[in-house]
């Protein structure tokens, strides 16, 4: 092999190998569950298209409480209050 092709193979594979790993890092800083990142409020789940196909461990999420939208990893979900837990006063 000639000098050039063994240049381009290996800083091409170390380029690769930056990427990939950039990729796992950054997977495992995203946040796991629902809470949003900056205020600690649930989220909502967005449904988008080929995105969650493609990636099923991660979910589209927006906070209704201050708007942050993002990625978020699979995780515990919050408890949504059960409104048949609430009295409604009448009867006691």
């Amino acid at each position: 092999m000639s000098d050039a092709s063994l240049f381009i193979l290996l800083f091409g594979g170390l380029f690769v190998l930056r990427i990939i790993a950039a990729t796992v890092i950054f997977f495992y800083i995203l946040p796991r569950g629902d809470r949003c990142p900056n205020c600690d409020h649930a989220t909502a789940r967005l449904q988008t298209g080929i995105w969650n196909r493609l990636v099923p461990s991660l979910r589209s999420s927006w906070c209704t409480y201050c708007g942050w939208e993002g990625m978020l990893r699979q995780g515990p979900l919050t408890e949504q209050p059960n409104t048949a837990d609430k009295t409604t006063g009448v009867g006691g």
